[in-house]
């Protein structure tokens, strides 16, 4: 991660913009604070990507917090984006008008300059390889496939898009953060309990205003509200038994897994926009 780092940090002089991807699921804990500290010492735009796996009113909610804050976002599904020459130009031309506020007086000779930073498996090659007609990144559905910066020229030669590897940062906020990057598949499965990981989603998506986010899965209305027995529920009527018909509490966590992150148990937002409180609460424990 410290290499990946230094070889970003050496790059910065080179873009004129940098684009921070974060999951539309829970956009503010899939940044990097660390290394937005370090690398965002110039005009930058974010992209909230699986934006077609998040809750679409949410997603508008983003959208207008984000930009009010002055940062132009993107919400995009970018395994399926449409038109991607045009997000290409757009950036150019975010790169163009900035220029023109700062007081530049010579037009740009070379290509715009972007540099792309996120977390692992956020969609970077995903994105990369939507925004090239032929694919250039290797992708994978699983953290760490991008190893060392590459360049990709787009928009006809007329943008340099600089792909970087997903960077982590040591110290996450609390077990809570790491299970919600776990759950959305930033981090390993093999590094955590899947059970454990399944009872945070449970959890969470019982908090939202929804009565019954767990329709899509056919268990019923009346599930447990204890996320174990709920495991074992789904477990017992999906026949995923052990020896002596004891229930697969595992299986059972990795199938609930599966679902929630192909938006098979429907399209849900994991976080809302912060009030300026609770910003200053969370900016200050990622600095702790």
């Amino acid at each position: 991660m410290l290499k990946a780092e230094k070889a970003m940090k050496e790059a910065l002089s080179l873009v004129d913009l940098v684009l921070i991807l974060v999951d539309a699921r829970a956009p503010l804990s899939t940044r990097n604070p660390r290394l937005e500290r370090r690398l965002i010492q110039k005009p930058h735009a974010l992209i909230a990507n699986k934006a077609d796996l998040a809750n679409a009113a949410q997603n508008r909610k983003w959208k207008s917090w984000f930009e009010e804050k002055g940062e132009p976002t993107d919400f995009l599904d970018a395994a399926h984006l449409r038109h991607p020459e045009l997000l290409a130009e757009r950036w150019r031309e975010l790169v163009l008008r900035g220029r023109e506020e700062r007081g530049a007086t010579r037009p740009l000779m070379r290509p715009v300059r972007i540099m792309i930073v996120g977390i692992p498996n956020i969609g970077k090659s995903t994105l990369v390889n939507r925004l090239r007609v032929k694919n250039v990144a290797k992708v994978a559905n699983h953290p760490g496939v991008t190893r060392s910066n590459q360049w990709v020229n787009l928009a006809g030669g007329k943008v340099e898009l600089l792909d970087t590897p997903g960077v982590l940062w040591p110290q996450l906020r609390d077990k809570e953060h790491e299970l919600l990057l776990t759950a959305l598949g930033n981090i390993p499965d093999d590094t955590t309990d899947p059970v454990l990981t399944a009872g945070f989603v449970i959890h969470r998506l019982r908090q939202l205003p929804i009565r019954n986010p767990f329709r899509a899965l056919n268990l019923g209305d009346e599930l447990p509200e204890d996320p174990q027995e709920f495991l074992e529920t789904m477990a017992l009527r999906r026949g995923m038994l052990l020896p002596g018909g004891k229930p697969s509490v595992v299986n059972a966590a990795q199938g609930f897994l599966k679902d929630f992150r192909a938006g098979a148990l429907g399209y849900f937002t994991l976080e809302n926009p912060p009030v300026a409180k609770e910003m200053a609460e969370t900016v200050t424990q990622e600095e702790e």
